[in-house]
């Protein structure tokens, strides 16, 4: 079901040209900078994106699609669907719940190198890609808290590139286990990233876990920051700056 992104109404600013690319339910904004033509870049975007849609759908194990567990793969299997199931495995969930992390990865670094990109950032989904030489604010996007938009991530170029990435389990059509308005997770693998966020999301499920939620999570290796949601409770952790 495609749900309008009003939030991308306010990304990019003046600092990034940009594009959405939308294949099947795949639905993606690209914000740039560099000198790449804008045709020849979404026209590559979406070839990037096809073949990796293609190869997701066109993996040979019908639990790779649903499983909410870790599983292995069957085969030798691309880099690209090496990250999900090395997420998975990491994270304890299934390999999709790291897809939207690793697709706006491997479409921004592949677009960044193809045409000498200074900067990229990939959203898919709410879930970003970010490869950039000044520091960029990331707000939180949790409409079901007060928090939302209030509190911002400050991605330091000196990570990345990085993924930063949300879950909710009052927002969107994913299943999730918790109740958590949001988990957002900075970490250097987007893939990892995504999948960290559905696991600790699912582990949110009452005030108290807040705090200790957020403390396992900026503990995991890899993770630079995090920041958990529960109605009226916040909790921040990690190294990157977190400004209000």
């Amino acid at each position: 079901m495609y749900e309008k992104r009003t939030y991308r109404q306010a990304m990019g600013d003046k600092r990034f040209s940009s594009f959405n690319l939308t294949i099947g339910e795949s639905d993606l904004w690209i914000g740039y900078q560099g000198d790449a033509d804008s045709q020849t870049l979404r026209k590559e975007g979406a070839s990037i994106l096809r073949k990796l849609r293609m190869e997701i759908l066109g993996y040979e194990d019908p639990q790779f699609l649903s499983s909410f567990i870790p599983i292995q793969p069957r085969r030798e299997v691309s880099s690209f669907l090496t990250t999900m199931f090395q997420a998975a495995k990491r994270a304890n969930t299934g390999p999709m719940a790291s897809v939207a992390g690793a697709v706006a990865a491997k479409v921004g670094s592949e677009l960044k190198s193809r045409f000498g990109l200074s900067e990229i950032v990939v959203e898919n989904g709410g879930d970003l890609y970010i490869d950039v030489l000044k520091p960029l604010k990331v707000q939180l996007y949790a409409p079901t808290s007060k928090f939302s938009g209030k509190l911002s991530i400050l991605v330091d170029s000196t990570y990345g590139p990085i993924g930063v990435c949300t879950s909710s389990a009052k927002l969107g059509h994913s299943v999730s286990l918790g109740k958590a308005d949001a988990v957002m997770v900075a970490c250097s693998d987007a893939a990892l990233a995504d999948a960290f966020a559905t696991a600790y999301c699912n582990k949110v499920r009452r005030a108290e876990d807040v705090q200790k939620v957020c403390k396992e999570l900026t503990g995991e290796e890899g993770v630079l920051s995090a920041v958990v949601v529960l109605d009226d409770m916040l909790a921040v952790g990690g190294t990157l700056e977190v400004s209000t």
